[in-house]
């Protein structure tokens, strides 16, 4: 078995994350949660708000690699400080980047129409812990809004006031 990731799968992901109360959508391309290798497909839009996360196990890398328009990743140190602030795009700036594991990150899309692949090792557990940052908004803060406006135009050594 294939599956074929076209135009038309991407215009999909897109219309299903504008349509998305969160502002994203997901399409799972390995078989299940036992694989070794997770793969994702993520669409992006506007207004979506993942909070600033790491993965504390020892063994959970992730990448991310830009499919589909621009999103911008940004990798904070334990208080909340830009460390790194890289543009995935399919055209230019960086395709992709890989991250180790407990690394402080964050994505959001920078065009309507974005598309990320994150790729980590399986299998799926959903007991393993994620940390979420408690110098960043929570998911239903009112606070995203201006959150999100200062990331994406913060630069390095930059911090969320």
């Amino acid at each position: 078995m294939y599956r074929v990731i076209d135009k038309e799968l991407l215009n999909e992901l897109v219309l299903k994350a504008q349509e998305s109360p969160r502002k994203r959508s997901h399409l799972s391309i390995h078989s299940d949660f036992t694989d070794p290798v997770q793969r994702m497909l993520i669409g992006l839009a506007s207004g979506t708000y993942v909070r600033p996360h790491m993965h504390p196990q020892p063994n959970k890398w992730e990448m991310l690699v830009g499919v589909r328009g621009k999103s911008l990743l940004l990798i904070f140190d334990q208080d909340g400080v830009i460390k790194e602030r890289i543009i995935l795009s399919e055209k230019d700036f960086s395709f992709g980047a890989e991250m180790k594991p407990k690394t402080w990150h964050m994505v959001l899309p920078l065009d309507e129409n974005s598309v990320i692949l994150e790729i980590k090792p399986g299998p799926y557990n959903p007991s393993d812990v994620v940390e979420f940052a408690q110098w960043a908004p929570e998911e239903n803060d009112k606070g995203i809004v201006n959150f999100i406006k200062w990331a994406e135009v913060a630069q390095v050594n930059d911090k969320y006031n």
